[in-house]
């Protein structure tokens, strides 16, 4: 009241005027009589010395009278708001607390309603325990659920893209923003002009570059050699016009690949196929943009070093190790045993009147070299399968590494094969031993110390682990030693294997040898010579020993030290290929005067024909391997053994592919990745495995 007295005294305006805006506090009530005070000072000092405070305040009586019995009904009317307010929040935490109270008891009928069966039937070997198992109609009913959503995700998304009759049919992951403007938002007429025009564009570049169209002097010897002039001088400028040589041939290389391998993807064939193909078509039988696999190979050749590095890093030689006598001993026997076999064969055949080419080594260049399979295509596919790191991949990447030793060993006597030097293999074995000794030295000692200094910049990093590479490279062809920058690159990545930075090089440098390796099956195809009948019948029948004869080299002998029918098989399956090497060999054989051209041609063909098949049976071999098993069981009449092998123990009778994807509990997250899978990865449902404790699901 004194607060309300002060405001009306000091102000100017009239206290009728005025608006009651609270009430006034405790400490203002308290205050009162010094603002009393204070405002009967002012107003004494605004009316002059002759007026007193008391007329002043008697003058004020009304008013005070008036001010008072408004501030009693404002009370009262707070009050009441007060006690409305306090009745609204009491009547609403009653809702809330009955609107809580009914939600749990809907949640806990329901549950018990779902749950009661499976609990009932839990008690059983269990008494009081309860089961959070769902009914299999509860089940039935969220996979329906989940694959209804996925259906319409998928239709959403089709129609959000324009999707009309005659368009192209997208999927449900498609990017939409990317395609609305691009040919795919079209109809198919128009959509078939698009391609035919971009088709055409790199068909007419292909062609020009092979036609030299615009040079001068084009088709004339000396005008293609002031052509291949003024393009180096051309490179010299960075920006001018021109180019080198070698970087025309790598860009005709990579576009005809690029162009081919997407047509192959389109028909669901393997992209191998595609680069073969592409090399075709630049190489000497082709357009004839590159006149030889020689002016690519040094470039291409960069591939296999990265593959054999990247292959180190992923090799865990404890792992390794742990599968003992089976990875040692059939590395040292398969590949003797298969050459010993397939040569005798073809000498067989070979004395019967079939000719394998001319020369004094014929059958012995066709069958020696077919015992080494392909690192480069056998190490690519396992990757894309994500199967590196699996029993069978192991065994697999082991018995690589003893053929690409007995590689070695196959090039230290070739040179002189009547008489073989003892003392140059042994040297070889020798040289290897300290390549890898020293290389251990350096993981061991030095290059965790530089990795620590470098961490902060994974660029660094990077840099330095090729660089670790190729300076091990350069120490293993140095004269002395003589080894190949292929072997050293793979003892370089052992070595850095153990490092925990191993995953993150490998991430890295995938697609440099990606790159690299494009490169390399495009050399290969250019190296495919014009077909013949002959050539290519012969060259089936190299295939077909090659088959057969990898059954008894792997197989058998995996088999026979334990290894499994499971195991044995597939690690056979994946390596019924010959290698690149062998080429390599024969390219060899003929400048030794060993072989004829004819021979190398058929060895060509071979290869051709098992890497594309390769393709379909690496990407099919645990299919492959369980057809086989079904098929030997119902000729052999007999169930699954009980006893006998320990590894066959728990493999025999699985015919499935390893299930590596485990589901732990299956509800209604499960069934939309399941969904998910089914629409749009099916091949993934046959490696999902999932643990739960309702049989329904089982």
């Amino acid at each position: 009241l004194g607060s309300l007295i002060c405001s009306a005294w000091c102000s100017d305006e009239s206290l009728g005027s005025r608006p009651l805006l609270a009430m006034p506090s405790p400490s203002s009530v308290s205050a009162a009589p010094t603002c009393l005070a204070a405002g009967a000072a002012a107003e004494t000092s605004q009316l002059g010395e002759a007026t007193h405070p008391t007329r002043v305040l008697m003058s004020s009586a009304p008013c005070l009278a008036s001010i008072a019995e408004e501030t009693a009904e404002k009370t009262s009317r707070e009050l009441d708001l007060e006690s409305q307010i306090a009745e609204l929040q009491g009547a609403l935490g009653e809702m809330r607390k009955r609107q809580q109270q009914e939600a749990e008891s809907r949640a806990v009928s329901r549950r018990d309603k779902i749950y009661s069966d499976h609990s009932s039937n839990n008690s059983k070997q269990s008494a009081g325990a309860v089961s959070l198992a769902p009914e299999a109609e509860d089940v039935e009913a969220v996979l329906h659920a989940a694959s209804e959503s996925e259906l319409s995700y998928g239709s959403a998304h089709h129609s959000a893209a324009g999707g009309r009759e005659g368009g192209a049919s997208l999927e449900a992951t498609t990017n939409v923003s990317v395609i609305m403007g691009s040919a795919l938002a079209k109809s198919r007429l128009v959509q078939a002009v698009i391609y035919t025009i971009a088709l055409g564009g790199v068909v007419f570049v292909l062609v020009a570059r092979a036609t030299h169209l615009g040079e001068a002097g084009a088709g004339s010897a000396s005008g293609s050699a002031s052509v291949t002039e003024d393009m180096v001088d051309a490179h010299s400028r960075r920006l001018g016009g021109g180019a080198s040589v070698l970087m025309i041939h790598v860009a005709s290389c990579i576009a005809a690949a690029g162009l081919i391998a997407f047509l192959m993807n389109i028909l669901k064939l393997p992209l191998i196929l595609g680069y073969l193909l592409g090399g075709v078509l630049v190489g000497p039988i082709g357009l004839d943009i590159v006149h030889s696999q020689a002016e690519i190979a040094d470039m291409s050749s960069l591939g296999l070093v990265f593959l054999l590095f990247m292959i180190g890093l992923e090799l865990d030689v404890s792992e390794l190790l742990k599968m003992g006598r089976v990875v040692i001993g059939t590395g040292l026997l398969q590949f003797p045993l298969c050459a010993a076999i397939m040569t005798g064969i073809f000498m067989l055949l070979e004395a019967v009147g079939l000719s394998w080419g001319s020369g004094p080594y014929a059958a012995l260049y066709v069958g020696m070299p077919c015992g080494i399979s392909s690192t480069m295509i056998v190490v690519k596919l396992l990757s894309e399968q994500a199967e590196m790191d699996t029993a069978p991949g192991r065994l697999t990447v082991g018995i690589l590494i003893f053929q690409d030793i007995w590689a070695i060993v196959v090039l230290a006597i070739q040179p002189d094969l009547a008489n073989p030097q003892v003392l140059g293999i042994l040297r070889t074995f020798g040289m290897i031993a300290v390549l890898t000794l020293v290389a251990l030295a350096y993981a061991k000692f030095v290059m965790p110390a530089v990795f620590v200094f470098a961490s902060g910049s994974i660029e660094l990093m990077l840099i330095i682990a090729l660089a670790w590479c190729f300076f091990m490279c350069c120490l293993a062809t140095l004269p002395f030693i003589g080894l190949s920058m292929e072997l050293a690159a793979l003892i370089s990545g052992v070595a850095l294997a153990t490092f925990p930075y191993s995953a993150e090089f490998n991430g890295k440098i995938k697609y440099i040898r990606d790159f690299f390796i494009t490169l390399f099956f495009v050399g290969l195809g250019m190296q495919i010579p014009l077909p013949s009948m002959d050539a290519i019948a012969k060259a089936a029948l190299v295939a077909l020993v090659v088959l057969v004869v990898r059954w008894i080299g792997i197989f058998l002998v995996v088999n026979t030290l334990g290894g499994g029918k499971r195991l044995s098989s597939v690690a056979t399956i994946n390596l019924s290929q010959i290698s690149e090497f062998a080429l390599v060999i024969c390219s060899l054989g003929m400048s030794y005067n060993h072989i004829s051209e004819e021979t190398l041609t058929i060895l060509i063909w071979t290869f051709s024909m098992l890497a594309v098949l390769s393709s379909y049976m690496i990407g099919n071999n645990y299919a492959i391997y369980g057809m086989l098993s079904h098929t030997a069981r119902r000729i052999t009449r007999r169930g699954p053994k009980v006893g006998g092998d320990t590894a066959d123990s728990q493999e025999e009778g699985e015919d499935h592919v390893d299930r590596n994807i485990v589901l732990l509990g299956f509800h209604k997250i499960a069934a939309m990745l399941v969904a998910h899978f089914e629409h749009h990865n099916p091949h993934l449902l046959a490696k999902l495995h999932v643990i739960d404790f309702h049989e329904h699901i089982m």
